[in-house]
């Protein structure tokens, strides 16, 4: 908690210097608190809650097509090595052009642009997590398994599954990170509504306190997720596990 109370400390500090530098562009923190009160509390968490309905779809796309993936490359080497080569590659994919294509393929409005591009931006993260438990849970009980000679899919469900929860979960959390950032990002793209829709709108219309407004309710919700849920939940799943 000391940590967090010097990080709070320093931003306000700079925070509070940058205004007094540049006050024409940079808002006071009571200048930006008293956005929220001419909003109200409506549109804020529609917001709210159209960006955690972005992210937590994307999110979940892509740990559905991680499933499938990993559950697939049991079956055939080639199929791994093809698995490889998708992630380099969708890792070498910028953003902006998965936002630009899928734009033009579901509209601007549509929200099935926003969450396809964050699960592209979130799969990596989840795909390399898979792949790579998945060798070590194999190569860990391995005698076990030529005991067994269980099934693919016996093999997928009782030990691949369960021994690569721990990494899985370590690597959600990053994943799921990830899409809370992109999907705002796409949001100021392609989207009529979600905290980078307001924060972009707020830009374009030159309110500097809506500007900070939506950027810092933006952090609040992604430290508030990562230290209240995902780290006691990644807390909780090795001890069990381990």
């Amino acid at each position: 908690m000391r940590g967090w109370l010097y990080l709070f400390l320093f931003a306000l500090a700079s925070w509070l210097a940058l205004s007094y530098l540049y006050p024409a562009l940079i808002p006071i923190p009571a200048e930006t608190l008293a956005f929220y009160r001419e909003v109200g509390l409506s549109l804020i968490f529609s917001s709210l809650l159209l960006t955690l309905y972005h992210s937590f779809s994307g999110f979940l796309v892509a740990s559905l097509l991680t499933g499938l993936a990993m559950l697939l490359a049991l079956y055939s080497g080639a199929f791994r090595d093809f698995l490889n080569a998708l992630n380099v590659f969708l890792q070498s994919v910028s953003v902006l052009v998965w936002t630009i294509v899928f734009i033009m393929l579901f509209g601007v409005t549509s929200s099935i642009a926003t969450i396809l591009v964050t699960a592209m931006a979130s799969f990596p993260a989840l795909l390399s997590a898979g792949v790579s438990s998945s060798e070590k849970v194999v190569e860990k009980y391995r005698p076990l398994i030529v005991l067994l000679k269980p099934s693919k899919l016996q093999l997928y469900r009782h030990f691949i599954v369960p021994g690569t929860l721990p990494e899985m979960v370590s690597a959600g959390r990053v994943a799921l990170g990830i899409a809370l950032r992109i999907s705002v990002v796409a949001e100021a793209f392609g989207s009529a509504g979600g905290i980078g829709y307001q924060l972009v709108y707020s830009y374009d219309l030159g309110i500097k306190a809506g500007v900070f407004a939506w950027a810092l309710l933006l952090i609040a919700l992604m430290i508030a997720l990562d230290q209240l849920l995902l780290r006691r939940l990644e807390e909780w799943v090795k001890g069990w596990y381990w």
